[in-house]
């Protein structure tokens, strides 16, 4: 456990602390762990989804547009997948190509209700079935729907404690911030994070499939593959905390609320984001699947690229007995290899810093976010004359200059990718180790990490995922 107590500029509000940092320690929860163990085995090794991969054009309910060849559902809601051509200009060179991107404009809800139980806050978290899941059912948040869903469209029921999150009181919002999804392959997508504070009368009995469980334990879980799901380690990166108290910038009179303090050389942690973000021009232009030069219709009907790289477009049939809607078709995006998301951190006189990217993705609204320090899939580097090796690439596939900390392979979330994992690897340069850094890579230090994960939209969902592996 790197992390504990409060980090400057959260806005968590200071009577919290004491129950989230008990929450982190080996002290009391409402089920032992030996309970816990059994639960996830009858709850999360039971899946009730039957699935099976079909050509695009067999899929119920959904239709390639005659003028374009984008897909899209019938009712016109849900999501699209769409086409895009992109050029990234930076001073020293320029990229194009074109790719299939989800489209979905509209907001989801990712949601973690939470109660203190005993003065330990405690997480509400529900084993959760995805067409695309690796091993079928995942820890979820309390509540992971998109406004198609909890609207009604499907024509099912609304997700149990979906009130909670429509329009909290502000005094039980701990956190409630909008952020990114993966803007390699949504354009422009957002969902709500956000963590809710029961009052006493929430009852501690909670629905089938719906657990209690503290940050310890759950860190203890993040340790095992693909059993915390995507949106869980998005909503936790919230939470991540260092010790404060030297070092920030303080007002005069000492009288500032420690969780409103911005953190000492935040400003410049700013000012370099902004310069990279006027360094980097991304451009995309919304086209027809039709249109795509490197991609189109495969031999088994899905949509591939030409060289049998990055990610395809596939078909998918559902039938369920555990969900509001008995069946239903889809598509969904399959990247047969696993990608590498990886930290490298180090132990300087400030405290622990963490090597973050500025990293450009077609898809984020801003375009430049800060993603972690290694974010690749090593199949789309090896012979491709379009794309250059990122900064670092040999060391985090085999550490020569640091040494492993963590290791693990977490799932992508499974609505919208099948079976899909990246292997989260942490790694601890060297003491003494120099390490010349491209323009677009800084240290940063942990709060300053923090507060840009609470501005929303800053961080992107590489980084909040792997920064979660630190809890």
């Amino acid at each position: 456990m790197l992390m504990h107590g409060l980090v400057s500029g959260t806005g968590i509000r200071p009577e919290l602390i004491p129950l989230i940092n008990a929450s982190r320690s080996a002290g009391k929860s409402i089920h032992d762990d030996s309970f816990v163990d059994e639960w996830i085995r009858i709850n999360c090794h039971n899946a009730g989804l039957n699935t099976m991969l079909v050509p695009l054009e067999d899929l119920a309910g959904w239709r390639r547009e005659p003028q374009n060849g984008n897909l899209c559902h019938s009712t016109g809601r849900f999501f699209s997948v769409i086409g895009i051509r992109c050029r990234h200009r930076v001073e020293a060179s320029e990229l194009e190509w074109d790719q299939p991107i989800i489209e979905q404009p509209e907001t989801g809800i990712l949601g973690i209700l939470v109660k203190s139980i005993g003065g330990v806050m405690h997480f509400c978290l529900q084993a959760k079935e995805e067409p695309g899941n690796i091993g079928g059912v995942q820890l979820s948040p309390t509540v992971q729907a998109t406004y198609s869903n909890y609207s009604g469209v499907h024509g099912g029921a609304p997700p149990l404690f979906l009130e909670y999150f429509l329009s909290p009181k502000p005094e039980r919002i701990i956190f409630a911030r909008m952020q990114t999804e993966d803007g390699g392959r949504f354009l422009y997508k957002s969902n709500r994070n956000m963590i809710i504070d029961t009052d006493s009368d929430f009852p501690l009995e909670l629905p089938e499939r719906f657990i209690w469980l503290t940050l310890r334990q759950i860190a203890g879980l993040l340790r095992k593959d693909s059993l915390v799901n995507a949106c869980v380690r998005s909503i936790l990166s919230s939470l991540l905390f260092e010790s404060s108290g030297a070092g920030q910038d303080e007002e005069a009179d000492g009288s500032a609320n420690p969780a409103e303090i911005c953190p000492s050389g935040i400003w410049d942690t700013l000012q370099w984001l902004d310069d990279r973000r006027a360094a980097n021009h991304m451009l995309a232009r919304r086209i027809g699947l039709n249109d795509l030069q490197e991609w189109g219709v495969d031999g088994k009907g899905f949509f591939s690229h030409n060289e049998k790289r990055f990610f395809r477009i596939v078909g998918m049939q559902i039938k369920t007995t555990s969900r509001e809607v008995a069946a239903w078709c889809q598509p969904i995006i399959e990247n047969p290899a696993p990608g590498i998301i990886g930290l490298l951190v180090r132990n300087s006189p400030q405290g622990v810093e963490i090597l973050m990217q500025a990293k450009a993705e077609v898809g984020n609204k801003s375009a430049v976010q800060l993603g972690p320090t290694a974010q690749f899939t090593q199949g789309n580097y090896a012979d491709s004359k379009k794309l250059k090796k990122p900064f670092l690439y040999d060391e985090f596939l085999a550490p020569k200059m640091s040494k492993s900390i963590h290791e693990s392979c977490q799932a992508e979330e499974g609505a919208r990718f099948y079976r899909e994992c990246n292997i989260h690897r942490i790694l601890l340069l060297k003491d003494g180790t120099q390490l010349p850094l491209p323009e677009d890579y800084r240290w940063l230090p942990l709060p300053h990490l923090q507060f840009l994960i609470h501005l929303g939209e800053q961080v992107n969902s590489c980084s909040r995922s792997i920064l979660t592996c630190l809890l």
